[in-house]
């Protein structure tokens, strides 16, 4: 057999092999879609979780809330030291911080969603504002209503305690976050810039 000929079949070979590749591939990709949708078609069809309550983070929610927390961090891809957990959890847990803390609870009292809020002065009014900073639901409880519930439940206690502003902001990727909080409003336009000291 001539070199030509080896060469030939070699390459035919790797060919052969790349197109099976992408075929098992896209169809992979197909499989994943399509449980995807079929998920998310359950989660919806299971509708909005009966009898939510949304109320203050409480001392006794650590556990349940420290299981949201570090999904929510992992979900952003962050890796926090314990100390910065732990720092959190005593600011959301002094009344006189201005982090706050909310969950949203299932009827039996298990958390399936959380918030938390910055309350700030603002120099163009004399109102507090709201910056919502946190807002993370249990992947199960999506597309239930959870998510929209904690942000209703904010909106109206805002309005109860006088704040000028509910604002908060997400990753431009984030379609499903998106999808959700187009629900309360149109993106307002600004570019957020971050200086990482």
């Amino acid at each position: 057999m001539s070199a030509s000929l080896i060469i030939l079949i070699l390459v035919l070979a790797v060919i052969a092999s790349t197109i099976a590749l992408i075929v098992r591939g896209v169809a992979a990709g197909r499989r994943a879609v399509n449980e995807t949708i079929r998920l998310r078609g359950e989660r919806h069809a299971a509708g909005p979780v009966a009898d939510l309550i949304v109320r203050p983070l409480a001392v006794a929610d650590r556990p349940q809330w420290e299981k949201l927390w570090n999904s929510y961090c992992d979900f952003y891809g962050q890796e926090l030291p314990s100390s910065t957990t732990e720092t959190t959890w005593k600011r959301l847990m002094d009344e006189s911080s201005a982090l706050k803390g909310f969950v949203a609870c299932g009827p039996d009292g298990t958390v399936v969603g959380l918030a938390h809020i910055v309350l700030h002065p603002h120099t163009w009014s004399p109102k507090t504002l709201c910056y919502l900073e946190d807002l993370f639901v249990l992947p199960a409880f999506r597309g239930r209503d959870v998510g929209h519930t904690l942000i209703t439940f904010l909106w109206r206690k805002a309005e109860s305690e006088g704040w000028g502003r509910l604002y908060w902001h997400t990753e431009a990727t984030n379609a499903a976050a998106r999808r959700l909080y187009d629900r309360f409003c149109p993106a307002d336009g600004y570019v957020r810039y971050t200086l990482t000291l």
